[in-house]
């Protein structure tokens, strides 16, 4: 398809810091650390999927994020960036454990 626009899109899988309950969890990363995200450089769309508890038993993860970027250069320009750093030094703060992955992401509809 001659029209189609590829994203790049970096998913965060998450795991919840164990000292946190799960509303101190979800509090956070929906006002602290979304605020501190929608500050990097370059990025087009955000959001946070919180996973509903017992619904998956089997699923390791407490929720994940999606951050669409035009190009994986932007995409690291915008890690790179003070914002960047300064949203990664936020992590430790309610994550315990956090999967990224950088995908290329084709839309159909």
């Amino acid at each position: 398809m001659a029209n189609e626009k590829i994203m790049y899109k970096r998913i965060g899988l998450v795991q919840r810091k164990k000292s946190l309950t799960r509303e101190q969890f979800e509090a956070h990363w929906l006002s602290t650390h979304a605020e501190l995200c929608k500050k990097l450089p370059g990025m087009r769309r955000y959001s946070v999927n919180l996973i509903e508890p017992g619904r998956f038993p089997h699923f390791p993860y407490d929720g994940f994020s999606e951050l669409w970027f035009d190009s994986e250069d932007a995409l690291k320009s915008a890690f790179d960036s003070p914002e960047g750093r300064t949203l990664l030094a936020d992590l430790p703060n309610f994550v315990e454990k956090i999967d990224p992955l950088v995908v290329q992401e084709h839309p159909k509809l």
